[in-house]
């Protein structure tokens, strides 16, 4: 093994296993919009490629994380769609076990992650009216598409969670970890940074606020009269573009998905009463109560937000330009500035550092920022502030932020010191690895798996084709 191949192999334990459910996740979604492509007459449609005790591996689920797996131009290679399968046999086996063992996802559960996914889905794409022209689907029916995969992907990260057990380890460990690696072999670590930002997002005028008011009241007072229609105003006059189309309905919703003052009206309506209106960060809305069970609701919508123009965004700038001179003349430290008076609620509550979701840390992958983002940070020395940079927010609206860069390390070799997170995440890999390993080489004993023949020759992780009854 040459020291490319040995430092791969640890990369391989940091990014193959702790990827493998945010990997999952995305091929869910990979896969919308194959659901609704007609399939020519006279050609098969599908056919298994794997079954796993009762669970079957279809070649469209096994197509659906290749499509994803080669994005960005990446090549289809044997050995990738042997790895894609392998990680669906993988999967499988988890279902199967967990079914076996009676483990229980709470449908509660299940609605919480279809609704953070789509937000993140829809957020990806600009808006939920993207996103169902995109798929070619309302948000309720992608919803009730995929609840079944999403509740089994669920059912998988618990059971990931059981079979991984504690890799939490000492800095000890990390050490002799460490030590263990070859020379030659110590993984190269790119160029990184920790930044900080501070964001002003341009407020509406009061004038603008009351007149988007005084307008929803109107119409509320029309559909309360029984003068016009509650889908004909949310069609016609409704800004929320994933239900407007849909008459405001939001389908059946559990508690807690929703900003907590929706929530709140809706559970104090009773069935088709019209609520007065009220305001939330989104906007002003009024509702209609459908239905209720229980902790979930049935209920329709009407949202109308106030509009920001030019001068609004204007002070904005000028916001962060005076917080900027404080900053500079040191009567002010960014931190402080950022805590009280950043408009992003996730980098506020940390003085303004920015953490990478991956890893949860402060450090960042220079290749991995946004073009913006790394042209600014390139250009500062450390601890130096931007001036205000306009950005696209991900719902569309239009902002200022500030950024400061706090560190930058230059390319090297992995050492204690430096990339420790980094090395604990590589160790703790390591453990995982070997009780998957032990977990699969048990259960496939007592397991029944089939290969089809076209992909038996995969060298598998693990061995499921020795084991496996072949077609």
């Amino acid at each position: 093994m040459n020291a490319c191949d040995k430092t791969y192999t640890v990369k391989h334990l940091t990014d193959r296993i702790s990827a493998f459910i945010e990997r999952l996740a995305l091929a869910l979604f990979a896969m919308l919009p194959l659901s609704g492509e007609a399939q020519p007459t006279g050609l098969l449609i599908d056919r298994v490629v794997g079954v796993v005790g009762r669970e079957a591996i279809l070649h469209s689920d096994l197509m659906g994380r290749m499509e994803q797996a080669t994005q960005g131009g990446r090549p289809a290679t044997q050995t990738m769609i042997c790895g894609e399968l392998e990680d669906l046999l993988y999967e499988k086996l988890l279902v199967e076990q967990g079914r076996l063992d009676s483990v229980v996802v709470e449908q509660g559960q299940v609605d919480l992650e279809l609704d953070r996914r789509i937000r993140y889905f829809s957020q990806q794409l600009g808006g939920d009216e993207k996103l169902e022209a995109f798929y070619g689907k309302s948000v309720t029916e992608i919803k009730d598409d995929f609840r079944p995969q999403v509740h089994d992907q669920l059912l998988v990260q618990t059971m990931q969670q059981k079979v991984s057990g504690d890799s939490r380890l000492t800095p000890r460990d990390v050490q002799r970890f460490f030590d263990r690696i070859p020379e030659d072999s110590i993984p190269f670590i790119n160029a990184e940074v920790e930044y900080a930002q501070l964001v002003s997002i341009p407020k509406p005028s009061e004038e603008e606020v009351r007149r988007v008011r005084r307008r929803i009241e109107e119409y509320r007072e029309q559909v309360v009269a029984g003068t016009k229609d509650f889908c004909t105003v949310a069609i016609l006059y409704s800004e929320d573009p994933g239900s407007a189309k849909e008459c405001g309905d939001l389908g059946m919703v559990p508690a807690g998905v929703m900003v907590p003052e929706f929530d709140a009206v809706a559970m104090s309506l009773k069935e088709n009463e019209v609520s007065q209106v009220f305001e939330t960060q989104y906007g002003w809305h009024f509702m209609q109560l459908v239905e209720r069970r229980g902790e979930q609701y049935h209920a329709r919508h009407v949202l109308m937000r106030p509009q920001v123009s030019s001068s609004d965004l204007q002070r904005s700038r000028d916001l962060l330009d005076s917080l900027a001179t404080a900053i500079r003349s040191a009567r002010i430290t960014f931190a402080q500035a950022a805590a009280e008076h950043s408009d992003d609620e996730e980098s506020r509550s940390t003085n303004g550092v920015m953490i990478e979701p991956n890893s949860n840390s402060a450090r960042w992958d220079m290749a991995s920022l946004d073009q913006q983002t790394f042209f600014v940070l390139d250009k500062l020395d450390k601890g130096a502030i931007s001036d205000p940079q306009l950005v696209v927010m991900p719902d569309g609206s239009k902002a200022y932020r500030l950024l400061q860069l706090l560190l930058l390390t230059e390319p090297h070799r992995a050492n204690l010191k430096d990339d420790y997170r980094l090395l604990q995440q590589a160790a703790e890999g390591e453990l995982r690895k070997k009780a998957i390993d032990d977990w699969v080489k048990d259960r496939l004993q007592a397991t029944y798996v089939r290969v089809s023949p076209d992909h038996a020759g995969c060298q598998f992780l693990h061995q499921w084709v020795p084991l496996a009854t072949k077609e």
